[in-house]
Parts: structure tokens; sequence; C-alpha cells
């Protein structure tokens, strides 16, 4: 039997988390994968506008819309037609210089793009030596259900990961101790790095993850204190969209237990993807006595509970932070900032299910481990629980260059 109910309501859910993400989408186009509960490929996070789907809803059983929810557009399809056909006939598409795109600029949508783009060009790197595969193992904690959580600083394989004090904080990559691709190595000049599978299970039962990249991690922001701190976050190092900062977020790591005085946390000034100075995020509430490893702030939006703070109006990044403050003193607890990009959102993980994202037949979603100087970045994982525990968390990596 299918659950309908439950595909629409996981769906809607999803499509009001991307709806409540800075608008990166409208500002840069920037767009994250989605896989669903077996990770399969099922479309993108459109920050600031909601969900795209790479199906149609009556594939999935459903005869009604989802607010937010998108399907193929009319000339989508015909370029998937058009693939189809050329590909049944050994035929590549045309180059995107062809002047057979004239007037088709719908067929243009979501090209494929990096130094590999073809199914034969990752089996021949892989083939080649250039295969990168990495596995690791992230011990249990307590948690909270339905909330969101890092695992940064959980300890496994690797281990615990640290933070660098403000002011400054500092500018993690793959060397950090809590990175989880501390195992993959970096690529050959000029060669990129690519995220080919995915896969993890829990012990426990989860309601989504998120793997990122920590561009920037700020320790030692003090919860019992209610005048301005300063942050003065260090320079991000590695650049995902058109501009540097374009679709990063920012949010808080409990580091050491809050207390019960209610508060609001504000970027008093922070410094947004078009390098506007002096940009200043809503207050957001934090949760009084807060555990460690919780996300802050709790809850943005009416229907979800998404890991990251608003931004100003017309923002859909953050480059820095300058400065933050507590409306008051909440008692006790320590934070840190943190601002990250998504690399893939991945829903639905029931306790002890081994599902993967294998990029190299879900060709759409090819992930590019962005580097800086030569150095990949700090990968590691959101995770929002189903109980009162983490549970052992397992998972790998298959990568490869070209």
């Amino acid at each position: 039997m299918i659950d309908v109910d439950g595909i629409a309501a996981k769906l809607a859910y999803m499509a009001d988390l991307g709806r409540s993400l800075p608008p990166a989408w409208e500002g840069d186009r920037i767009a994250t994968v989605v896989c669903g509960p077996q990770g399969q490929y099922i479309g993108k996070m459109l920050p600031g506008k909601g969900l795209y789907l790479d199906m149609d809803l009556k594939y999935l059983g459903l005869n009604r819309s989802i607010p937010y929810v998108f399907e193929k557009t009319r000339t989508q399809r015909i370029r998937d037609r058009i693939k189809h056909i050329l590909a049944t006939l050994d035929l590549p598409l045309p180059p995107l210089s062809s002047p057979w795109y004239r007037g088709r600029p719908g067929i243009l949508m979501c090209p494929e793009r990096g130094a590999i783009t073809t199914y034969d060009g990752i089996i021949s790197a892989r083939a080649g030596g250039k295969a990168n595969d990495w596995s690791f193992s992230k011990t249990s904690f307590t948690t909270v259900a339905n909330i969101w959580f890092n695992t940064f600083r959980a300890a496994g394989l690797p281990q615990a990961g640290t933070y660098t004090n403000i002011p400054g904080g500092a500018a993690p990559d793959r060397t950090n101790v809590g990175a989880l691709s501390q195992g993959l190595y970096n690529p050959t000049n000029p060669n990129k790095k690519y995220l080919l599978m995915f896969g993890w299970t829990s012990s426990s039962s989860l309601n989504m993850g998120i793997l990122a990249d920590l561009l920037v991690a700020a320790g030692n922001i003090n919860a019992n204190l209610n005048t301005s701190q300063t942050v003065n976050s260090v320079a991000q190092t590695r650049q995902y969209g058109s501009t540097l900062g374009s679709g990063v977020m920012m949010n808080l790591d409990v580091t050491t237990a809050l207390g019960a005085t209610p508060a609001n946390f504000t970027a008093s000034s922070y410094t947004n993807q078009g390098g506007t100075a002096a940009q200043t995020s809503g207050a957001h509430s934090m949760t009084i006595s807060a555990i460690a490893q919780r996300v802050e702030p709790s809850n943005t939006t009416t229907l979800s509970i998404p890991p990251f703070m608003q931004l100003a109006s017309g923002d859909f990044g953050v480059r820095s932070v300058e400065t933050c403050i507590f409306s008051a003193a909440m008692g006790a607890g320590v934070v840190a900032l943190n601002l990250f990009f998504p690399l893939m959102w991945i829903p639905g993980i029931v306790g002890n299910v081994w599902i993967e994202k294998d990029t190299t037949v879900q060709i759409d979603s090819l992930t590019e481990l962005v580097q800086a100087s030569g150095v990949l970045g700090c990968l590691m994982l959101y995770v929002q629980t189903n109980g009162a525990t983490l549970g052992q968390l397992i998972g790998s990596m298959k990568t490869t260059e070209g």
C-alpha cells in the first residue's frame, strides 16, 4: 500500500522549509538536492520558493496541488523527451551554443555543469584511480523529538569537532578533527571533486538530515550576557554561488546547556551576500534550558522548525557576522555560530534501515565539493530526530575527481 497522505504531508513539510529559506533561488538560482526515503532523487529545494519535484504529483498518487510544490514545466517535459529520443539513437544533445536552442529558452533549464558531465566520465575517473570512498560513525547522544541537532561535536570517527572562539572564529576545512570529509583527499589541480554517493543509517528513527559544508564556525558566545558581543567572524574561503556568501545560512550550536531565563538572539550586525554591512537579523526566540548540540533558533515559521535564522528582507546569504546580542541574560549557556551551505536534504529514515543517494545513476544531482586553495571543505550533518536519542549514526561517501 502507498501512504498517499503521508507522502503529501512530507512534501508539504519540505515545501514549507524551502519557502522559509532565505530567497537564494530568486537571488542567485541556488538549489539544493532532495532525495526521498529510499535515497532516490526526487527534486531540488528552491530556497525562498519551495520544493521542485522532478516528477508529476500524479506519479505519486496525488491528484491535488500542494502549496509551494512545483512540478516540471511543459518545456522541461519537452527537453526530457528530446533527451530520451536522442539517447535511444545514441546521439548527444546539441551543444549549448547551437542555434537549435533559439526560441526554446525553457529547454536550457538545469544544464549539467562541471568537469565531469557524463556517466562514462564518472566510470572512467573511478576506474583510473580517482575513486575516494570514506565511512564515518558518530556515537549516540541525547536529543529532543522533532528538533534539529548538530552532530559536529559528537564523538566517534571522526572525533568530536572543535570551535575557535570569538572574535574571529575559524573557516574550518577537511583537516578539522570533526569534519566528515576528513578521509577525503584533496583533488589534484585542476581537477574538481564530486560527491557521488552519500549513505547513512541510525539505530533510531530520524525525520530528516542536511549534509552541509561548514564554512565558518565561531565559538564561546555567552548566552548569559545581554550586552553586545563582538563576533567579527573570519572570511569564508569557499564559494558556492555567483558571489561570496550567496545561499549561506547561519544558526547556533549550543555547546553548554542554556539557562532558564527567556531571551531572544539577534545578529545585530552582519554582512550579506552582496557585501552590504550592518544588516540585522530578526529577534530569534531561544529555547530555555536547551541541551548541548541543539540547534537554535528553535522556531522561525508556523509550520516548520528549520535550522537557520531569518535574514533581513531581501537578503539570501551571509558573508560574515560582526556583532550579536541576547535580549536577556539566560542564566547559563554558551553557543557557537555556524555559517553553512546545505549540499543535500535527506528526509525520512527509519531506524536501522540503510539508505543512500547514488548520483552515479542519478546524474542530475552530481554535487561538486568546493575547495579553497586546493583543500576540501568541512562536511557535517544536521539531523532532526524522532525520539529522545540520536542512536548510533553510520554513514559513507563515494567520490571521484576529474
